[in-house]
């Protein structure tokens, strides 16, 4: 949440994967659970968009 803060709010999240082969997909369902740790939130894998634009790639440090 705090990694979110500050952005602008009509910004699309989005979920980088597989630095070996970088695709990048929308968000999916969103779960939220109570437990001993606090609060937690997860991001679900949704709809592939496709490969992983190259700046982004470098600027997460996936470039080969």
């Amino acid at each position: 949440m705090e990694v979110l803060e500050g952005l602008p709010p009509q910004a699309e999240v989005r979920f980088a994967h597989q630095p070996s082969w970088p695709l990048e997909y929308k968000i999916g369902q969103v779960a939220e659970l109570l437990t001993d740790d606090g609060f937690m939130v997860y991001l679900a894998e949704g709809e592939q968009v496709g490969y992983l634009p190259g700046q982004v790639t470098e600027s997460l440090g996936w470039s080969r």
